[in-house]
């Protein structure tokens, strides 16, 4: 450090005194009577300043020198992979608190209202980890302590539907203290669901087209259910019990025992009776399979 401190001012001095001996040995005898002792001047200040930069000027040199080595170093060495000196790819990893969860699976209150997710789960179809926000608890809660009948039974269905599951010995269920902090539960389980990047359980069907719309994997019970159903197909045979009116008229309703709807052609007047219907048609729709018949 001394040696850096001394190193400029005596640069300075001895060029500044080289450049005046250059200016007064070397300068023509009929220039030097002209200038006289100013062009001796002018050469020390000159070769002073040259001095006190030189530090740097070498500096300078020395790192685009080094810069220019290792280049040329880097052009002649092997590219290929199998390279001894090949630079590891670093990859990102996601944080670690959004990858804590295996297979996450985000349960909307209309899953948990409806219940099937229940047995679903416990057939194993159904893998990973539950999550539940906290405003889906809240929601539930409301709907247990409404003065309405059947918001009450809804809440309180769903509240058995979780407790059913935390129950349940191969299925992890974790009820989050923490949520999102959107305005609407919706969007909230949507931007859940992106944060831990898992799937969106629901039934939902508005909850079902957003969440797509917006990128997030959507499980809907329905269509499971309609993936699994057995397949009804024209000229079948069916036997169900007409319990109620159809919308057009003539028409009587009944279901089978999955819930699947059948329109009974002609069967207004066979309402409460059970009757064996010939399917001539089958309707696929976003709820399920409606199926059209006739009585025999």
């Amino acid at each position: 450090m001394k040696l850096k401190i001394f190193l400029r001012p005596a640069l300075t001095i001895v060029f500044g005194f080289f450049g005046a001996f250059i200016a007064r040995s070397g300068t023509p005898p009929a220039i030097f009577a002209v200038t006289g002792e100013y062009f001796v001047f002018v050469a020390f200040i000159a070769f002073a300043i040259l001095g006190f930069i030189l530090p740097d000027i070498i500096e300078l040199a020395g790192k685009a020198g080094i810069a220019v080595l290792a280049k040329q170093i880097s052009e002649k060495l092997p590219t290929s992979p199998t390279s001894r000196l090949s630079v590891p790819k670093i990859t990102l990893r996601r944080n670690r608190k959004n990858a804590t969860y295996d297979n996450p699976l985000i349960l909307d209150t209309s899953a948990l209202i409806d219940g099937r997710i229940a047995e679903a789960g416990k057939t194993g179809f159904l893998y990973g980890t539950f999550l539940v926000i906290p405003s889906v608890i809240s929601e539930l809660q409301r709907l247990a302590d409404s003065a309405d009948d059947g918001k009450r039974a809804r809440g309180r269905h769903g509240l058995d539907t979780l407790t059913e599951l935390q129950k349940h010995k191969k299925l992890k269920v974790v009820v989050l203290s923490s949520e999102p902090k959107d305005d609407k539960v919706d969007d909230r389980l949507i931007s859940q669901a992106k944060k831990v990047g898992g799937k969106l359980v629901t039934v939902d069907f508005n909850l079902n087209k957003v969440g797509k719309v917006k990128g997030v994997e959507i499980l809907n019970i329905n269509e499971l259910t309609n993936a699994v159903k057995t397949p009804v197909l024209p000229g079948e045979m069916l036997s169900i019990r007409v319990t109620s009116l159809g919308k057009e008229k003539g028409q009587g309703v009944g279901y089978l025992g999955d819930g699947t709807m059948v329109v009974v052609e002609g069967g207004s007047n066979l309402k409460g009776e059970k009757v064996k219907v010939k399917v001539h048609r089958v309707l696929q729709t976003a709820a399920g399979q409606m199926i059209f018949g006739k009585p025999i």
